[in-house]
């Protein structure tokens, strides 16, 4: 990323990893545990976004991956990767959507919107993706319904 928004991003996205489409998730991204209490990993992502309301509407986000908190038991088993990287890869898709709603703003010409509305939408299309992560939770590890959801995940990404 060559400029940040304000001092406040750079703050946040310094000690992160932000999507993009070639940067692949590694086991290096990942702390090592031999804690018995995690199953397989911990991949924490997270969605980060800046506004400004006034017109014109400037809003800007990023898919984020916080390696400082991410954690791993196991590095033999290449699911874990895999699985790593799609719920990267389809929280970066609710992260396009929420994009798209802000364009959809600006071609309006909204002039009525408040932080707040921008904290709503923002909290609601992480709770979407929560939620469809979470139907995933007993099968992920399952191939078949990996390879789905990544071919899923691939053609909302094109």
């Amino acid at each position: 990323m060559s400029y940040y928004y304000d001092f406040s991003e750079y703050l946040t996205l310094k000690d992160k990893i932000v999507w993009t489409e070639n940067r692949k998730l590694k086991y290096s991204d990942f702390n090592f545990t031999t804690d018995p209490e995690l199953k397989d990993l911990d991949a924490r992502i997270g969605l980060h976004s800046r506004f400004n309301v006034n017109d014109p509407i400037l809003f800007r986000s990023h898919t984020v991956f916080e390696p400082k908190n991410a954690k791993i038991s196991d590095t033999t088993d290449p699911r874990d990767l895999r699985v790593a990287q799609v719920k990267f890869d389809l929280l970066e898709t609710y992260r396009r959507r929420m994009e798209k709603e802000v364009d959809s703003f600006r071609k309006l010409s909204v002039k009525d919107l408040k932080a707040s509305d921008f904290d709503k939408m923002h909290r609601r299309y992480y709770s979407d993706f929560k939620k469809e992560w979470l139907s995933y939770n007993d099968s992920i590890y399952n191939i078949r319904t990996l390879e789905r959801l990544e071919k899923k995940v691939k053609n909302e990404l094109k």
